[in-house]
């Protein structure tokens, strides 16, 4: 017979993966396609198995929208024209004046613009004299020329016999990402911020633009009473000079730079979204918590670059808590208008997108965001299998596009930084001499989880009690000349269930059970 003292147990947050010695469960008691689609015409098949006609199809004459969405579903759809964009017109100058000024004054721009009114002109004619209802959205000149069409599923071939060689790139809807602070043993803040102050930079002169939630400006860490940088990346007349030029200024009609222009630590904002310039959002916080991650600075919070400017633009509406593809690429001109130094975009589809042809068009687009020397930053989406939380989906992959790929756009894009999360377990664990033995908890008969030691503790900060190494597998027959009474009995898997094994301790008079593995490997 031994004793042991128990203790408040400290948790860490250890990796899935890591190799346990010993395992135990404690219970106590008493609780593609590759090619790019130019389509004409979309053929859909729906309710039929291994038809074998997917390999009749031409890839540019045949699109496919997911079999898992609806003709009366709303979709929102960019019609990328063939004509180059401004960075692409750009690029090909010998550019002896900066982009802002090219974007504003020149002749190229100037006939860009005409061009995709012209289309889009031609387009909506030819959707309104084929009697499709539709909404049209954002116009894009800067990293893809063309423009946003909103309409019912069910009218996307007529969308596509409408655009020529246009193509058609169906948006994706984002999740809005959740905060969750966790410890971990690295140099970090009482906040959970990494702690760079060993770091010979803090931002000065650099600008982040941060495509998320929104702001709350009037937060102290964002006040230029913290902000001492002596050289500034973007100033109020940078802002003037190019306003007229940005997305913001087509999507709110009069947007002038004392609309966008808050202070020097946030030289511009605007709601993409809801298209206005005010980026407090109503009812989620996690624009703010990643922006006071990166820049924040005040007597709680110490960002990462804490003399960084940020750039905060609104990609969520306050009405619902999706983005579309259609905001996302509205920011992203006015980040190379602006000229930001780094964008940051807290989102991801786990499953990448519903079709290969969005995505490679897409990636075109992020591809010159990296050319215009921005630095792209985007969260992995590495959140369990590809599919998992897809409610429409039951958690499960479409069988019309399966993806077992666990890391999701758009950071897997070859113009993005991907960065990942690892989710550490809190794990508590049992101290006997030098020996670590973590523990699985074990439920009670409501699949509520219990706390071993906890329960064990009550109001006591220590408590030293006694385990009886219980021979066998813990049946009645194994417990005969013990005294597991007010002890713990330490039980051998296998036989009998683990519910069996605890009632079996619990009618002996033991004050709990750890059940340990009899083969090695986790214990489930």
């Amino acid at each position: 017979m031994n004793t042991k003292t128990m203790k408040k147990p400290i948790l860490k947050a250890v990796m899935l993966i890591t190799a346990l010695a010993m395992l135990t469960a404690a219970v106590i008691m008493p609780q593609s396609k590759d090619a790019f689609y130019n389509a004409s015409y979309i053929e859909r098949l729906e309710n039929i198995r291994n038809s074998g006609l997917e390999q009749y199809f031409n890839s540019s004459v045949v699109q496919k929208l997911p079999s898992g969405i609806s003709d009366d579903e709303e979709i929102s759809v960019i019609i990328s024209l063939q004509t180059d964009a401004l960075l692409d017109l750009y690029n090909e100058t010998d550019r002896n004046v900066a982009f802002s000024e090219f974007a504003s004054e020149s002749r190229e721009a100037e006939a860009l613009v005409d061009e995709v009114e012209a289309a889009k002109s031609e387009i909506t004619s030819a959707l309104a004299k084929a009697g499709v209802d539709f909404t049209l959205g954002e116009e894009y000149t800067t990293v893809l020329s063309g423009f946003e069409i909103v309409l019912k599923a069910g009218d996307f071939e007529t969308l596509c016999d409408s655009i020529g060689d246009a193509r058609a790139i169906v948006g994706e809807v984002y999740n809005v990402a959740e905060t969750e602070l966790v410890e971990n043993v690295v140099n970090v803040y009482d906040t959970g911020i990494f702690n760079s102050s060993d770091v010979p930079y803090d931002g000065s002169g650099m600008v982040v633009a941060v495509l998320d939630t929104g702001l709350d400006f009037s937060h102290s860490a964002f006040s230029t009473d913290n902000f001492t940088s002596d050289t500034l990346g973007l100033t109020y007349e940078d802002v003037a000079k190019v306003i007229d030029e940005t997305a913001a200024r087509r999507l709110f009609e009069g947007l002038g730079v004392d609309d966008v222009y808050m202070n020097e630590k946030v030289p511009f904002g605007f709601d993409y979204a809801d298209y206005d310039a005010d980026v407090y959002s109503t009812h989620n916080n996690h624009g703010t918590h990643v922006s006071g991650v990166i820049t924040g600075k005040d007597d709680t919070i110490t960002g990462v670059a804490p003399n960084a400017q940020l750039v905060s633009m609104k990609i969520f509406s306050d009405v619902q808590d999706t983005a579309k593809t259609s905001w996302i690429l509205s920011a992203l001109e006015d980040c190379v208008i602006l000229g930001v130094d780094v964008v940051n975009m807290s989102i991801g589809t786990a499953c990448g997108f519903s079709r290969e042809t969005d995505e490679e068009a897409i990636s075109g687009v992020y591809n010159k965001i990296r050319e215009a020397g921005i630095s792209l930053v985007v969260a992995a989406s590495n959140s369990y299998n590809s599919a998992y939380g897809s409610e429409k989906n039951g958690n499960l992959g479409l069988t019309s596009n399966p993806d077992t790929g666990t890391v999701g756009s758009p950071s897997t894009y070859d113009g993005a930084l991907s960065v990942a999360s690892i989710n550490g377990a809190e794990t508590p664990y049992i101290l006997f001499g030098e020996t670590i033995i973590y523990f699985l908890e074990s439920n009670d008969n409501a699949a509520n989880e219990n706390d071993f030691v906890q329960t064990l503790l009550g109001d006591k900060d220590s408590l030293e009690i006694e385990y009886v190494t219980v021979p066998g597998v813990g049946r009645s027959a194994d417990y005969t000349g013990l005294d597991v009474k007010g002890k713990i009995a330490l039980v051998r898997r296998g036989d009998n269930t683990f519910e069996e094994k605890a009632m079996i301790a619990e009618a002996q008079g033991a004050a709990g059970i750890i059940i340990y593995n009899n083969v090695s490997g986790d214990i489930k």
